[in-house]
C-alpha cells in the first residue's frame, strides 16, 4: 500500500528526475508546480523506488495524476489496492500520451471527459522570441512601441536571489493594482505561493527575468524546465501604466532565458475568457489537451 504524505522541498533532488525523465510536458508533471501550489490543493506525494506519485484531496475526494516513471501497469495496481475499497478510482490532469500508456495496460477499463479549461498552451519558443510573420504583427507594435517609448531608460536583466525582495515588493504593489473582479484572497494566496518558490530559486533551477524602467521593476517573469525541451512560465506580472510590458516581458524572457528549450507552456486558461483570447492570440503550436479519468474496477 502506498504511503502518501505532503510534498517537501527536499523531495526534489528525488522525484525532479523522475519526472523530467517522462518527456510530458504539462504542468502537472513538474515537481515545483507541485510544490508550489500543493497547499491549495490539498497535495501529497509517495516516491516509490522510480515512480512519483501524486494525489489532491477535494470535496469529492481524492483524484490521482496518472504515474510518472516506472512501470504503469505495477504502479497503477499499487494505486488500486492502496484504494481497494473504492468502486471507482479518480484520475485528473490527464494528457492524451498519458491515455495511451493507461489504455495500454487496462484496455477499457477508464472513461474519459475532456477539461478544455485545463489545457495547456504549448508555443515554439523562436516565435516567441522574435515574434517574426504577420501574426504577430501587433505583438511587435507593442513591443516595438515600449521599447521606443523607454529607450535608454529600460533594462532586462535575468533575475538572481538579490532581486528577489525587490520582486516580492513589486507583487505587493501589483496586488494592490489588481482587478477586485480577480479576487483579493486568491491573489493573496498566489503571492504566497510565489513567496515559497522564490524561497527556492536556486535549489528548484528556477530562471527569471526583471524588467525596470528607470531603475523600477514594471515587470516579471518566473520559469522552469518541466522536460528536456520545455520551460514552463509559472508567473509573469506587469504593471499596466508601462504600455506594452506584458507583450515586452514575454518576448524578452523568451528571447533570454529559453534559448535552451524548442517549447513554452504558458500554462491553461482556467476558464477565462479574457486569459484564453490573450493566450490563442499568440498562435500556440498546441492546445495540450487533458482529461480528467474514472477507472471502474472489474
Amino acid at each position: 500500500m502506498l504511503k502518501f504524505r505532503p510534498v517537501h522541498a527536499e523531495d526534489f533532488e528525488t522525484a525532479a528526475p523522475i519526472m523530467k525523465a517522462t518527456g510530458y510536458n504539462s504542468t502537472e508533471s513538474s515537481f515545483v508546480i507541485l510544490y508550489t501550489w500543493s497547499g491549495l490543493y490539498n497535495g501529497e506525494v509517495c516516491i516509490d523506488g522510480d515512480t512519483v506519485f501524486i494525489r489532491s484531496r477535494g470535496e469529492k475526494g481524492v483524484s490521482y495524476l496518472p504515474p510518472l516513471g516506472g512501470d504503469m501497469k505495477s504502479a497503477l495496481l499499487k494505486i488500486a489496492e492502496t484504494e481497494k475499497n473504492a468502486g471507482e478510482i479518480h484520475f485528473h490532469s490527464v494528457t492524451d500520451r498519458m491515455r495511451e500508456k493507461l489504455e495500454d495496460v487496462f484496455p477499457g477499463e477508464f472513461e474519459y471527459t475532456e477539461r478544455r479549461k485545463s489545457f495547456d498552451y504549448i508555443y515554439l519558443t523562436e516565435e516567441l522570441a522574435t515574434l517574426s510573420g504577420k501574426k504577430f504583427h501587433q505583438k511587435r507594435n507593442h513591443v516595438n512601441k515600449f521599447l521606443k517609448r523607454y529607450e535608454g531608460r529600460f533594462e532586462y536583466n535575468n533575475m538572481t536571489e538579490a532581486d528577489i525582495p525587490e520582486v516580492l515588493n513589486f507583487q505587493n504593489k501589483w496586488i494592490s493594482m489588481a482587478s477586485e473582479k480577480e479576487g483579493q484572497e486568491a491573489l493573496r494566496y498566489e503571492t504566497t505561493a510565489i513567496e515559497k518558490l522564490l524561497y527556492h530559486f536556486d535549489r528548484f533551477d528556477l530562471r527569471g527575468g526583471v524588467l525596470r524602467v528607470d531603475g523600477n521593476i514594471c515587470a516579471y517573469c518566473i520559469g522552469a524546465k518541466i522536460s528536456g525541451d520545455t520551460v514552463d512560465v509559472m508567473v509573469e506580472k506587469g504593471d499596466y501604466a508601462y504600455d506594452g510590458v506584458y507583450q515586452a516581458i514575454n518576448k524578452l524572457f523568451a528571447e533570454n532565458n529559453c534559448g535552451d528549450v524548442l517549447y513554452i507552456n504558458r500554462e491553461e486558461d482556467m476558464g477565462i475568457e479574457g486569459l484564453r483570447r490573450a493566450k490563442l492570440s499568440y498562435c500556440p503550436t498546441e492546445l495540450l489537451r487533458k482529461y480528467g479519468a474514472v477507472w471502474k474496477r472489474k
